[in-house]
């Protein structure tokens, strides 16, 4: 027989037989009707029809009966659903036990022959295509899911409250680390590995979600899994509810955080500590120490301590050795500072070369002092870098919560400046701060506040003091001196403020203000006044100035805007500047040197590298220093430091200012032993702008002896 003899629908066969889009396949039963649904109705009387017609096309739905001409019962059942898959069938069957045979070998649903009406079964078709559906969707969905979670290396868990069994997925079994040989499913696998300290949070998330208090079960706990190493999981479900509310189920997901939380610990840390030595950084350092001042004495008299280190010359070992072995000596030292903590103290790297250490519960100042002896001694230790062995020394202020601070940043700073007292006093040494030394702490800090507005509103005023030519009597030369027109205290000389300009920077715009207001002084009396077309103008510098970057094009612009010749300026440093800066310090005055400014020493005589700061044949003047020029008292003097420095000094071809003469006596002994430039009271106060221009125009007769007789220069 034919196939396509035996279809019977109203659909349209193709020239090969097949029927286009889905449709209902009966086969050996006639519903006496041509569609169910939407869906066209094909029917054939035997299962080899069937299997034929299925080689071509694809049915929604087949309807079968078990008694076919060529075959019947269960095999017949089988032979189709072998060929179909997942293609629902319903099969018409009067025999009971045949049915339940065909539903547990894969048909969706059956029905008696005697009830198989199309009123009976198209409902009955419709709602397996539409339970299809659906479980193709889910299927669909349950694949994309695993999809994602495979993906997401996640792990799922199924935890079934009505029979007491967890379903873990391969991942999830890995993430708790079963072995293969663990096959139980009870939830004691999970909870017996949660770490010992997370296992009570981990029940109160999941109690207050089974009892509705959270919509979502989360908690991230650490779990030590089966092969001992501990991990973070973070593990999330939700409760699956009858009707009356009762949990029957939850299901969720496990995933292993432990890269996160390492990542997030170690930007914490890093955060927190300092990078080169791995000690706390400042911030937490501030932190600590805020939060030991805010416990309260729990132990009657108890109190705590900050003790501020600072490594005495630090730099030079940067200069002559290179960055890698400073980071290594710091490092060492914050190794050596360690090791003298006790449980509960911190020590911290503030920056650069300063150290903090942080000691609680202290009774007494003994303690104290102890650890900051221990430090002194042991920071002292040779510190072995490559070949070289490496001595540095340290500072240490100490401040205690004794003297009622309000704030760690305040018992800091108070220990900071206990530190630069123990350093004024020769370094290497520790000093405790006072209520003494915190007045003149925060004295300090108002002065520095009010010289920064000064700064910025330009309360600076320039005075000059005349340098004498003593063999003619004339004005050689002003040096610029800056005062400070205070709106409260008046006028205020250096000595009020120039220690504070120079530790808080200030010196640097300050100084460059009093270098281009004097060269433009100068540059106009040169040009305007006959008498001062020689004078020369000399301007002490602050070491910050001359290693600032720029300093030789920026003074180079200066001159050439106030139309002043080089030679014409003469930059005073003081001896324990150039001692300092060693050879960096050389590179710029030889710099300065080429643009044709002159150089000169202040305050010559009171270092032990006098002499030799002269041979370096950097310098053309230098300026004895007000000590020196006292010991002069008069010709006959039997003190022949002054001339011994003079008579060098001439042979070296470098002039020399005599400063500070105040008596007539130390003029005529200065004559008298060459000197041929001096200045000081003796001559003239610094005095303002126009007082100076009168001095320059009309020189007053300067030497006259106490008896009232006027000499002349060519009397001696």
């Amino acid at each position: 027989m034919d196939g396509s003899d035996s279809l019977c629908s109203d659909g349209e066969q193709a020239e090969d037989g097949s029927v286009p889009g889905p449709l209902i396949l009966m086969v050996g039963y006639d519903a006496r009707t041509t569609r169910i649904g939407d869906l066209p109705v094909i029917r054939v009387e035997r299962l080899a029809e069937a299997l034929s017609f299925l080689d071509q096309n694809e049915a929604a739905v087949i309807v079968i009966d078990l008694d076919l001409p060529d075959t019947n019962g269960i095999s017949t059942l089988q032979r189709l659903l072998d060929r179909t898959g997942l293609t629902p069938v319903v099969v018409l069957v009067d025999d009971h036990d045949l049915a339940l045979k065909a539903l547990n070998i894969g048909a969706s649903a059956y029905l008696p022959r005697n009830a198989a009406g199309p009123g009976v079964l198209g409902p009955l078709v419709e709602s397996v295509m539409a339970t299809t559906r659906n479980s193709a969707d889910l299927h669909r969905r349950e694949a994309r899911l695993r999809v994602a979670v495979d993906g997401a290396g996640d792990g799922l868990w199924e935890w079934n409250f009505r029979t007491g069994d967890v379903y873990f997925s391969p991942r999830c079994s890995a993430i708790l680390g079963f072995s293969e040989e663990e096959a139980t499913d009870a939830p004691n696998r999970w909870l017996d590995r949660v770490h010992e300290d997370d296992l009570k949070f981990l029940h109160a998330r999941l109690d207050a979600h089974i009892e509705g208090a959270r919509g979502v079960f989360e908690c991230e706990h650490r779990l030590v899994n089966g092969f001992g190493d501990p991990h973070w999981i973070l593990a999330r479900g939700r409760a699956v509810r009858d009707l009356e509310g009762r949990v029957t189920s939850i299901a969720g997901f496990l995933m292993d955080t432990t890269d996160r939380r390492r990542q997030e610990e170690q930007a914490i840390h890093r955060s927190l500590h300092d990078e080169l030595t791995g000690l706390a950084n400042r911030g937490l350092f501030i932190d600590r120490v805020e939060r030991a001042m805010s416990i309260p004495d729990r132990d009657g008299g108890a109190f705590l301590s900050v003790l501020f280190v600072d490594l005495d010359h630090f730099k030079k070992v940067n200069d002559l050795y290179g960055h890698a072995a400073g980071d290594k000596v710091l490092r060492e030292v914050g190794r050596r500072l360690e090791s003298v903590l006790r449980p509960g103290d911190t020590v911290a790297r503030l920056g650069g070369d300063e150290f903090g250490i942080l000691l609680v519960n202290i009774i007494g100042a003994e303690l104290s002092i102890h650890i900051a002896e221990r430090v002194l001694q042991l920071v002292s230790q040779p510190i072995a870098v490559g070949r070289n062995e490496m001595v540095v020394n340290a500072s240490i202020g100490i401040a205690t919560s004794e003297s009622g601070y309000e704030d760690a940043a305040s018992i800091i700073d108070d220990a900071d400046l206990a530190m630069y007292r123990a350093k004024s006093l020769g370094r290497s040494r520790y000093q405790i701060c006072n209520p003494t030394m915190h007045h003149k702490a925060m004295s300090r800090i108002n002065l520095e506040t009010e010289l920064r507005q000064a700064v910025d509103h330009h309360q600076f005023e320039m005075h000059y003091q005349p340098i004498v030519d003593l063999d003619s009597g004339q004005v050689a030369g002003v040096e610029a001196m800056v005062r400070w027109q205070h709106p409260e205290q008046g006028i205020l000389t250096p000595s009020h403020f120039i220690e504070v300009a120079e530790t808080s920077g200030l010196i640097v715009p300050l100084g460059w203000r009093v270098i281009e207001d004097a060269c433009n002084q100068v540059g106009s009396w040169r040009r305007d006044i006959p008498e001062a077309e020689n004078v020369f103008l000399s301007v002490n510098v602050s070491p910050k100035i001359l290693m600032d970057n720029g300093m030789c094009d920026r003074l180079q612009a200066t001159l050439a805007k106030a139309d002043l010749p080089a030679s014409a300026m003469i930059l005073e440093f003081s001896e324990a500047v150039i001692l300092d800066q060693g050879d960096r310090a050389q590179g710029r005055l030889e710099e300065l040197r080429a643009l044709g400014v002159r150089l000169a020493i202040d305050d010559f005589g009171l270092e032990h590298g006098s002499i030799s700061q002269l041979d370096r044949k950097l310098f053309n003047m230098l300026k004895l220093d007000p000590t020196i020029t006292k010991r002069v008292n008069g010709v006959s003097s039997g003190d022949r430091l002054p001339s011994s420095l003079i008579g060098i000094a001439a042979q070296l071809g470098i002039e020399v200012v005599a400063e500070g003469v105040e008596t007539s006596e130390q003029l005529e002994a200065l004559c008298g032993i060459g000197c041929r430039m001096a200045q000081g009271f003796w001559f003239a106060t610094p005095a303002v702008p126009e007082t100076v221009e009168n001095t320059i125009v009309t020189p007053p007769r300067w030497w006259v002896n106490p008896r009232g007789v006027w000499k002349s220069w060519q009397q001696y």
